[in-house]
């Protein structure tokens, strides 16, 4: 059931129309049928009624009634033009009836025969031996009247069978068609319900003060755009609140750290005395090659899982260690989603502060549970993917940044899931710089420390 309310709108309507064509397309049929089986059985009532006029005129002739009115010549032009009046009306079933239209032809002529030989034995006294030939022609044409009604039976019969079989696909066509208004119900329904409780928890974060918290924001959003089924549109606001958030995290880094150098003395005076030192300030913060860290990733994995678009030589702010644990967490959490032989594409992205690294797999996609323990810290996910919950733990070693999303193409269908891996990047190179002693005091203080 989730299968098919997962299908696409368009989808939906197409199968919609397809049960209405069904239904509309049996109902012409069953009608065109309807209207043929019509004429079979009006032309069996007009051979039937015609025919009983013959057989009141042969009754005549065998008792040797002269003076009947069945033997008389307006009788018998009727029964003529009677017969003539129904092959005319049967010619539109000349093609379904076949060789019973050449039967009807044949009766026609026959009783022609029959009538005009009646009409010349005018003698009161007729033998057996005149009555003969008549007797005969009367029994063939008989023969032709049967076989005409049981080939109309059987034609009666094969159409009601096909009507039958119209039937049973108008039965189709409906059930088509309700199934996919049900289908369009639900969706509709899942959506306002997804739409209330998107407001509900924009509603509770409000409440608390956690409206500006930006992965909540970027959750709330993505979810809104997608039960809208604005996928395309949920992945450029994924992608852009994404790079302001990095750029954020970024800007309070640096922050951080001028904060950490420069202090402001307000409560009493103070004055800096330069004195110049041959120290150097060095960072001694570990370093790791980038470059030998992801040609480390491509020993341990076969060719055929993993591709390196480029190794670029990058200083890392970052233990070696921790950088190689990182990179190869990040590869078997794909490797636990990859479905067939697709290889998990790795890309670099340099800047001038930090290293951003790429890990794409396509055809396959995170769940919205593993989505949701990537961005809240203090999400817990039963049966989550314990490759998914190392790759977090190596991230917060590494004092790295990650993102988890899946990726859709252009014509807003997931193409493959994406880990984002975000780094500092270590200068090129650091210079030696001169040192400013800053000593704090008041001045008759200071100046007494310096004299000695």
């Amino acid at each position: 059931m989730k299968k098919l309310l997962s299908l696409r709108p368009v989808n939906i309507f197409i199968f919609c129309g397809l049960g209405m064509a069904v239904i509309l397309g049996s109902f012409w049929h069953y009608q065109t049928n309807l209207n043929q089986l019509n004429r079979l059985s009006l032309l069996n009532q007009g051979l039937n009624t015609c025919f009983s006029r013959v057989s009141q005129t042969f009754t005549a002739m065998m008792i040797s009634d002269l003076q009947s009115p069945y033997v008389k010549s307006e009788f018998m032009n009727l029964s003529n033009e009677c017969l003539n009046e129904t092959a005319q009306n049967s010619r539109a079933l000349k093609a379904s009836m076949g060789k019973a239209y050449e039967n009807l032809n044949q009766l026609i002529s026959e009783t022609h025969w029959f009538h005009e030989k009646t009409g010349r034995s005018t003698d009161p006294k007729l033998s057996a031996a005149a009555l003969g030939p008549l007797s005969d022609r009367y029994g063939r044409m008989e023969n032709y009247k049967q076989t005409l009604s049981d080939e109309i039976d059987s034609t009666s019969m094969l159409i009601r069978n096909v009507q039958a079989n119209d039937e049973a696909l108008m039965g189709l066509g409906l059930i088509m068609f309700v199934i996919a208004l049900s289908l369009l119900s639900l969706q509709e329904y899942q959506r306002l319900e997804a739409k209330k409780e998107i407001e509900r928890e924009a509603l509770n974060y409000l409440t608390a003060g956690q409206n500006t918290v930006g992965a909540i924001v970027d959750r709330l959003v993505e979810r809104a755009l997608t039960t809208q089924n604005m996928p395309v549109t949920a992945q450029i606001f994924r992608d852009y609140h994404g790079d302001i958030l990095e750029r954020q995290a970024t800007r309070i880094s640096t922050d951080e750290r001028t904060e950490e150098v420069v202090e402001a003395e307000v409560e009493q005076e103070a004055f800096a005395v330069p004195v110049q030192s041959t120290e150097t300030i060095l960072d001694v913060r570990e370093r790791t090659s980038l470059k030998e860290a992801l040609v480390t990733l491509q020993n341990l994995h076969a060719k055929d899982n993993v591709h390196i678009a480029e190794l670029r030589d990058v200083q890392l702010l970052a233990n070696t260690e921790g950088v190689e644990h990182m990179l190869n967490a990040a590869v078997n959490a794909l490797l636990s989603h990859r479905q067939g032989e697709k290889k998990i594409m790795v890309g670099t992205q340099v800047h001038s502060d930090r290293v951003i690294l790429n890990f794409f797999l396509g055809g396959a996609v995170f769940s919205a549970p593993e989505l949701e323990y990537a961005s809240n810290p203090e999400v817990i996910v039963e049966s989550l993917d314990m490759n998914l919950q190392i790759l977090k733990e190596m991230v917060s070693l590494a004092s790295a940044q990650w993102f988890i999303e899946n990726k859709v193409d252009r014509h807003g269908k997931i193409s493959g899931m994406n880990i984002r891996l975000i780094m500092d990047r270590a200068l090129k190179e650091n210079r030696p710089k001169n040192l400013v002693s800053v000593m704090k005091g008041k001045k008759r203080d200071l100046a007494k420390t310096m004299s000695h």
